[in-house]
């Protein structure tokens, strides 16, 4: 037998690779993957709570200074008179003996403030759900009402104040004509399109006039350069919201059309507002400087008030935004 000679030739021997990945790699990378994804995590985080706080304080601090700046206009303007003197007296052409006078609301001569410290005062049942132990302030003073002037000069016992075009004040607004020398306060009986002013008989708005205008005459013979202004007579109080009764907010009860039970307007000024302190700034020696500040309670004069320092404590609509309890300085505590 012939021998069998075998020739084996091989090329590019492959040896097989590794595939995947083992256990242990496999858990070190979700390991390191879990320690980025956290830290993402925290860092969105961080910044969310960063960005709550911030919208939180800027609404409280926007609602702040809203507040206040609506306060602080009409109190600059507490018991202006329409233009006549301080030492001058308006005369009084409302009718005083109706049951819905009320001097507090409409007599400027007392001053153009009132205040009532932790309690509503007379208004209480006037006022939406009013929050208890926080005080409550009365501002009054002739108001500007544009575009109104007389066509020509008006004789004390008059009872009209003919006018260049239409008034545009409502009919029972409570109207101040004024100059220099006097001031006068009635209620309008005319309707807010006719051009003219008239001080008689109101109807069904109250406390109405002083009948008839001859016998209780205006101050003097008025020019027509008189100043013709309406009253404003708001009062400020913490009570519900509009939005949501759960919540307060600073309100503004004003009587634009007299005094009436039905003639009372409540609005809402800002919501969040939970607490209100005031402290009047009282000049015991005539020098118009602030000698000491008071309460309402301790005020016995307040023709002698030239200041009012206002505290109001604002809550922000989000809750849990401070890791810890706040303590706050507020009024003095």
């Amino acid at each position: 037998m012939n021998p069998l000679n075998l020739h084996c030739r091989i090329d590019n021997i492959r040896h097989p690779r590794q595939q995947g990945l083992t256990l242990v790699e496999l858990m070190i990378a979700m390991v390191i993957g879990l320690i980025l994804i956290a830290g993402v995590i925290q860092i969105f985080l961080s910044s969310q709570q960063a960005y709550r706080t911030q919208e939180s304080m800027s609404r409280i601090q926007e609602s702040g200074r809203f507040a206040l700046e609506i306060l602080a206009r009409d109190i600059r303007q507490s018991g202006f008179k329409g233009g006549c003197g301080q030492d001058v007296n308006v005369n009084i052409l409302l009718n005083q003996n109706h049951p819905d006078y009320d001097a507090t609301l409409l007599d400027l001569n007392d001053g153009g403030l009132r205040g009532w410290d932790n309690n509503a005062g007379p208004y209480k049942e006037r006022m939406k759900g009013y929050k208890e132990d926080t005080d409550v302030l009365l501002v009054k003073h002739a108001a500007t009402h544009s575009n109104v002037t007389a066509s020509g000069n008006t004789p004390a016992q008059a009872a009209n104040i003919n006018l260049n075009g239409a008034s545009g004040i409502p009919y029972g607004a409570i109207v101040v004509i004024a100059d220099a020398e006097a001031c006068d306060i009635f209620q309008n009986a005319s309707n807010a399109n006719e051009n003219r002013l008239t001080r008689g008989y109101t109807g069904d708005k109250s406390p109405g006039n002083k009948l008839p205008a001859s016998d209780n005459p205006f101050s003097k013979n008025y020019g027509k350069d008189m100043n013709i202004m309406t009253l404003s007579s708001h009062i400020y109080y913490v009570g519900a919201s509009d939005a949501n009764p759960n919540r307060s907010a600073l309100r503004r009860l004003s009587f634009p059309l007299g005094t009436g039970t039905n003639d009372a307007i409540d609005d809402e000024i800002v919501e969040g507002v939970i607490d209100m302190q005031i402290r009047y700034g009282i000049d015991n020696t005539g020098n118009a400087q602030v000698d000491e500040y008071k309460t309402a309670n301790e005020v016995n004069d307040w023709n002698r008030v030239v200041a009012v320092r206002v505290n109001l404590l604002i809550r922000g609509e989000d809750h849990k935004i401070m890791p810890e309890p706040m303590t706050l300085a507020f009024d003095g505590n």
